[in-house]
């Protein structure tokens, strides 16, 4: 499973570098990117949410490349009585095109679980 997700807005287009458009997506489209990391926590039964910038990692070119994000990994469970949070962090590879007024965020390619045999 490798998740791919597409921010649109006029903010990216006036964005001047990659940093730029990423912390106007952690602030404006900030319940889009915890929907997104969510498709990944959900594998542990979990949400995402306070997500964070870690290492950005800028190619020269900053129109391709990878950073890091930090989150909480929320895990609820009322009949158990279950609240607790773990930190992670994953890495995003990204396409920036301000021409085209997108942030195109890229998750981790997770191999899928084959069926068991019994």
């Amino acid at each position: 499973m490798q998740e791919k997700w597409i921010f649109k807005s006029e903010n990216i287009k006036k964005a001047d570098n990659i940093l730029t458009a990423l912390s106007w997506v952690l602030k404006e489209k900030k319940n889009e990117l915890e929907i997104f990391l969510s498709l990944y926590a959900k594998l542990d039964g979990a949400l995402a949410e306070n997500i964070q910038l870690v290492d950005p990692i800028v190619s020269p070119e900053q129109h391709t490349g990878s950073f890091y994000l930090s989150f909480n990994k929320i895990f609820y469970n009322a009949c158990l009585n279950i609240n607790e949070t773990d930190l992670d962090k994953i890495k995003l590879t990204y396409e920036f095109s301000p021409e085209k007024s997108q942030l195109v965020l890229i998750g981790p390619d997770i191999p899928e679980r084959e069926t068991e045999d019994l």
